[in-house]
């Protein structure tokens, strides 16, 4: 079932993603039995203490279940995943060349989650305070380098003072994962910063709607999914690898 793992430069990373594509794939469905943890080992070629390092990551995860007398158990990823797949699901998807309709997924996933925050921010106005720190992200934002990975790095700052300026305690745990799932495409992510001045534009289009006295979401959220559609436009649809 496992080939002894090429990569060891973080074997127990290589181990994650080795027995995470298997699931994924649908290789190894729902309900299905891992090898036992010394067969296992010796198929990929790892330690036992490397494989149950891994496997301790993967339930955490939310793929397997690790039943004392019963095995290693793959779980249902739609009952019992965490968020951190995204990442993970973001790369079996490039794989199969469907970058383009996860691309979409996301960005509406995300553009929602900001829609959340929005509409919060529009019966709560942001302290002085707050202001200044999104201001201040914005404004380094803009003086990022003209590098997709950089100025998402930055853009995730001024997404995280928004959301500070929101007073949310969960916007940024359901927004982070999905920032994560962005580093694993790059082409996503080129398309999405392929036009900084225009990003910088939008983001201080909303810092001025936010000390506006009547703040209604609903342009913000129209100007959100005309940016999103451009991204998508940029996108080749046979891209693989997010590449």
């Amino acid at each position: 079932m496992f080939t002894p793992l090429a990569d060891r430069a973080s074997t127990v990373d290589a181990c994650v993603r080795a027995i995470e594509a298997e699931i994924l794939s649908g290789r190894l469905g729902a309900g299905a039995r891992l090898p036992g943890e010394r067969d296992l080992a010796t198929q990929l070629g790892v330690a036992r203490l490397t494989l149950r390092a891994a496997l301790a990551r993967l339930a955490d995860a939310g793929l397997i279940a690790i039943r004392q007398g019963a095995g290693t158990v793959v779980q249902d990823v739609h009952r019992h995943g965490s968020p951190a797949l995204l990442g993970p699901i973001a790369r079996d998807a490039a794989d199969r060349g469907e970058l383009r309709a996860l691309a979409a997924e996301l960005l509406a996933i995300r553009r929602g989650l900001a829609g959340g925050v929005l509409t919060r921010l529009a019966g709560r106005a942001p302290t002085r305070a707050a202001l200044a720190r999104l201001d201040a992200a914005i404004d380094a934002f803009a003086a990022a380098p003209a590098d997709p990975a950089a100025l998402a790095a930055a853009d995730h700052d001024v997404v995280a003072a928004l959301v500070a300026a929101s007073r949310s305690a969960v916007s940024g745990l359901f927004l982070n994962p999905v920032f994560a799932a962005l580093a694993e495409l790059p082409a996503l992510r080129a398309a999405i910063y392929a036009r900084p001045a225009d990003n910088v534009a939008g983001w201080r289009a909303l810092a001025a709607w936010l000390r506006t006295p009547r703040r209604d979401p609903t342009p913000m959220l129209a100007a959100l999914a005309a940016r999103d559609d451009a991204t998508l436009a940029r996108l080749r649809p046979t891209s693989r690898r997010g590449r």
